[in-house]
């Protein structure tokens, strides 16, 4: 069910900041698996055709990656939490604080990583469910170089240097487009920070799926995300 106060958007300007896993797509096993959900790419579509809307994904991942599962080039795409902006400059990655913080790694079953190039993902879905919680706790707790932080998610913890994520890319973006409303769709505990941020812009928080948030509305699963974007990807007068 489409919350009402979602619905009278449709009649607003919007700028409307997606995430990927989870949000337009079903959570994966593995990332590799984490095709569309049925109808994304159409919504999308209309959305970049729509005179008033500005349509974004916000994702953790690289961005080739949700552009080739999305198949929608011209769809812009913001990658690694912020740290993957199309037009501008690729900040410098640090390998060597990669490598450190690899090292410093707990010794648990069922870890494994994802070396995003500029930042570093540790998974633990394949750890054995009475060992998740102390596999989390450990994750959060490694010491890091200094310029880095842990973002723990659902089933992993990231590690990524200070001074981006998508709090930061929200704000980035409403300044390019002051004359639409921002909203923010996502489900997991990394995108508190955008809720955060889109919330006082006097935007739209909207999350997916249970758990605590900040987030004021709320989506069931990725089906409702895209029935909602199809509703906001209709011309209105």
């Amino acid at each position: 069910m489409i919350p009402e106060e979602l619905a009278l958007l449709a009649h607003r300007p919007l700028l409307v900041i997606c995430d990927y896993d989870g949000t337009l797509a079903p959570m994966a096993i593995h990332p590799s698996q984490a095709f569309p959900q049925r109808g994304a790419r159409e919504a999308l579509r209309a959305l970049q055709e729509h005179p008033e809307r500005q349509i974004v994904v916000l994702t953790g991942r690289r961005a080739r990656e949700v552009v080739d599962f999305l198949e929608l080039p011209r769809l812009r795409v913001i990658g690694l939490h912020g740290l993957e902006w199309p037009g501008r400059p690729e900040p410098p990655r640090d390998r060597e604080a990669i490598r450190l913080i690899v090292s410093r790694l707990p010794q648990v079953e069922g870890l494994w990583l994802e070396d995003k190039g500029w930042t570093l993902a540790v998974h633990y879905r394949d750890t054995p469910e009475s060992q998740q919680l102390k596999a989390a706790q450990l994750l959060a707790a490694v010491p890091l170089p200094a310029g880095w932080e842990a973002m723990p998610g659902k089933k992993v913890c990231e590690y990524r240097p200070i001074g981006y994520g998508k709090g930061w890319a929200v704000e980035q973006l409403a300044l390019e487009h002051p004359s639409h409303h921002p909203v923010f769709i996502g489900d997991d505990r990394t995108d508190e920070e955008a809720f955060a941020a889109v919330l006082r812009l006097g935007g739209t928080a909207v999350k997916v799926g249970g758990g605590e948030s900040l987030a004021p509305y709320r989506l069931g699963n990725s089906l409702e995300v895209v029935e909602l974007l199809s509703l906001w990807a209709q011309a209105y007068d």
